[in-house]
């Protein structure tokens, strides 16, 4: 299999790979700025190519995913040579392929046994890129304990879920389901709501997602604690009036919050980081709000303090398990807002993570430091 095509390309920051892609439902289609690139040669899965290339890149996805469009936008000296879901899927691969691979590019979620199964073939592999944020499900110890680079997609999904923590803070703050009842009734009966002005947001895992939450939170006029190892103020976090707990702080910052913003990533450190003993610590009008990773929340916990009434509601995006099951009390409670793992689900949300992958690409060619590298001993 061989194909060539001709792009324009230009080197974007982290920061700006975001707004390099128009927002749309059915199509992906190049913004002017991608547009504006420079001309460039891409060779397509080719053994003379894959010999000659900088970077030779091995695909773990759907071949017919649409975003796999970008990849015709490669920088020069890369070239890709297989794309597969599994190992099955790339039986075609000579051994010399196999052995000139030296980037994994895994998209979408592929399981941990598909790596696993490729992991023998790829001797001289180099760097692994996610297009996940979470990287807990491919994890697997000759990731970990090799020498292979890992990096992630973080910062393709914190606006989108940055939004929807604000959304989730307005629907208690306004009162949203009271309005649709009384709407659905037709009834007129107004009644008080609340501001989220000079209210409290505590972010439990203050990385990307926290921090973009804590942006658009100021711009409501809230005030912002969070909860991270280090206590010590950059001049912007002085600037917003920052305020930082220390990890032995987290029952301290539960009973000063209004909103509590749980994004957190799932490590063997942060499995039930907010256990009942936090969740007991809430103000009785405390809203807690997950849209991190399931199990860093003890869920039982959650449930019976809703049920109780004892923290005023929560909102909830992730789980212990997916899909939520069907006998699960939290489908029944009023004061818990629901949505099954799609508050980051927008319409380019794999293009951007796959754009983000390139822009990262050039970099490995130029041999310059890649961004978005994972502890791989930590999780994140």
């Amino acid at each position: 299999m061989s194909r060539s095509g001709m792009l324009t390309a230009r080197s974007l920051s982290a920061r700006q790979h975001s707004r390099v892609l128009r927002r749309t439902v059915r199509k992906y289609q190049p913004s002017p700025v991608i547009a504006r690139r420079r001309r460039v040669t891409v060779a397509f899965m080719t053994t003379q190519s894959s010999n000659q290339a900088k970077a030779r890149i091995l695909v773990l996805h759907n071949p017919d995913a649409p975003e796999l469009k970008i990849l015709d936008k490669l920088p020069e000296g890369a070239c890709i040579v297989g794309v597969g879901r599994a190992l099955a899927d790339l039986h075609d691969l000579s051994e010399e392929q196999w052995q000139s691979v030296n980037v994994l590019l895994n998209c979408g979620s592929p399981v941990k046994r598909n790596l696993e199964e490729v992991w023998p073939h790829l001797s001289n592999l180099e760097w692994l890129h996610s297009t996940a944020a979470g990287v807990e499900h491919i994890l697997f110890p000759g990731l970990v304990e090799g020498p292979v680079t890992l990096t992630n997609a973080k910062g393709s999904f914190s606006h989108s879920l940055a939004e929807y923590t604000l959304a989730a803070c307005n629907w208690f703050a306004k009162d949203f389901p009271r309005l649709r009842a009384q709407q659905k009734a037709r009834k007129w009966e107004p009644f008080n709501v609340e501001e989220l002005r000079n209210r409290t947001m505590g972010v439990v895992g203050y990385g990307d997602i926290g921090q973009a939450a804590a942006r658009i939170a100021r711009a409501f006029g809230m005030r912002i604690i969070a909860l991270r190892r280090n206590p010590e103020l950059s001049d912007q976090e002085k600037q917003d009036c920052l305020t930082v707990y220390t990890p032995d702080k987290l029952n301290k910052l539960m009973g000063d919050s209004d909103y509590v913003v749980m994004a957190l990533p799932y490590t063997q450190s942060t499995h039930h980081l907010v256990n009942a003993e936090a969740v007991n610590a809430m103000r009785p009008n405390g809203v807690l709000i997950n849209v991190g990773r399931g199990k860093t929340l003890e869920q039982d916990a959650v449930v019976k303090a809703l049920q109780e009434k004892r923290i005023r509601g929560a909102a909830l995006d992730v789980f212990e398990t997916e899909p939520l099951p069907e006998d699960s009390p939290l489908y029944e409670l009023d004061n818990c807002l629901l949505s099954p793992h799609c508050a980051d689900r927008t319409a380019s949300f794999q293009y951007e993570a796959t754009e983000q992958f390139v822009e990262n690409l050039e970099r490995f060619v130029k041999g310059d430091e890649l961004f978005n590298v994972v502890d791989k001993k930590r999780g994140y």
